[in-house]
């Protein structure tokens, strides 16, 4: 088992790495080179991301359904096809209503990758493990935003078609290979049919649902990171593409440098305890871009986001699968994935009119609305913590120490 899980992290990696490569830059061609306001961007981001909320339900569920193998293969056959679409599409300037069908039929799939990658290691893998596991997949992650967009930034200065192709490449070579190397479980629950009623089902859990409403603010909070930041860097702090790709590339070396030292300093706390921590350096850390000016200013700025990011993304995963029954992992974590996108899907859009018209009044409004909506967040992973049984939210203390009950 720990050789499939090594495999798999790695092409998760690499994907991560080929993803972050074009998606990053995304807004920035669209509003540069085709003269789309933030506001079309922003809606056009969040347009993609509702789809791939809509993708991650029905990954999650299909996961169960088919298996978690072939669920992933779907996804990487479809960023494969997209990709190279994108690439064609960006180099003879279709139409941008052209672009943002390839966008939406590309969002879909991707959605499946996630809640099939989940559900394998919450299945494969002991409960007193699992945040260890999950936070070697934010490792893993981040080791491939470490280097896309460091790489998609230079490249983007030339030549943005090559991004699209770059990505399709490297999705190609990781389907080649978890096809032929993947330990496949097989499905959960192979008797029954796909059905909207039973997928959602999973609702009726009032603890789960109040975890997913958090989860959901935390996508609005996040998203931002990736889709505001990058133009705002550009436009009120004065930084060039490639600067901002080396944002990007800090995040994820951050996670890779500190993802186990600060595992092992929240060891005993309990999950939501952590992630409440978490948020708040969330709140910190993007009310401070908005006051930010430079390259050094954005960098501290970034570092405290990273800090947050290492205790919530870890946690969000882990307690969706400590409260999931054994038999719907997959369709928990789809839902989970769901809330999370769906207010992923809501940032871009906010962000888009915040830059639009607040920023050119008072560049750091957005941003201070963003932290308070993070510390609300924290609040809520608290007040629910003193819910939840400790087999669910005690886990953390258990796996990032490496001991037992």
């Amino acid at each position: 088992m720990k050789s499939s899980l090594w495999l798999l992290l790695i092409c998760r990696g690499v994907l991560s790495a080929g993803f972050s490569i074009s998606f990053p830059f995304m807004a920035i061609y669209l509003n540069r080179e085709r003269e789309v306001s933030m506001s079309h961007v922003g809606g056009l981001l969040s347009l993609m991301l509702c789809v791939t909320a809509i993708g991650h339900t029905l990954g999650g569920e299909l996961s169960d359904l088919l298996g978690r193998k072939k669920v992933i293969e779907i996804s990487l056959v479809a960023r494969v096809l997209s990709a190279a679409a994108l690439s064609l599409a960006v180099a003879w300037r279709w139409p941008v209503a052209a672009i943002a069908g390839l966008i939406a039929f590309s969002s879909l799939f991707v959605g499946f990758l996630d809640p099939g990658i989940r559900s394998w290691i919450a299945e494969r893998v002991p409960a007193a493990e699992r945040i260890r596991a999950f936070g070697q997949l934010r490792v893993a992650v981040n080791a491939g935003w470490a280097v896309g967009p460091m790489v998609g930034g230079f490249l983007a200065e030339g030549s943005y078609p090559i991004l699209f192709a770059a990505t399709s490449l490297v999705c190609a070579l990781c389907l080649a290979v978890l096809h032929c190397s993947l330990e496949d479980p097989g499905p959960a629950r192979s008797s029954e049919r796909l059905s909207l009623r039973l997928m959602l089902s999973a609702v009726g859990d009032r603890q789960f649902l109040e975890f997913c409403l958090y989860s959901c603010l935390a996508g609005t909070v996040l998203i931002q990171l990736i889709a505001s930041l990058s133009v705002h860097s550009i436009r009120f702090a004065g930084l060039r593409e490639a600067e901002v790709g080396l944002l990007f590339s800090l995040n994820g070396l951050l996670v890779i440098a500190f993802q186990n030292l600060v595992s092992s300093r929240l060891s005993r706390l309990r999950i939501t305890v952590a992630m409440a921590l978490g948020s708040l350096f969330y709140a910190v850390g993007f009310t401070a871009v908005g006051f930010a000016g430079g390259f050094a200013a954005m960098v501290a700025a970034v570092t405290v986001i990273t800090m947050g990011e290492l205790a919530v993304m870890p946690g969000l995963h882990t307690l969706t699968a400590n409260l999931a029954p054994e038999r719907f992992r997959g369709r928990y974590m789809g839902l989970q994935g769901l809330a999370f996108e769906a207010g992923a899907a809501m940032g871009p859009l906010l962000g888009g009119l915040g830059l639009q018209y607040v920023s050119p009044r008072w560049s750091a409004g957005p941003w201070v609305c963003v932290g308070m909506l993070s510390t609300l967040v924290g609040v809520g992973f608290y007040r629910l913590g003193r819910r939840l049984a400790p087999h669910a939210d005690g886990a953390a203390s258990l796996a990032m120490t490496g001991g037992s009950s």
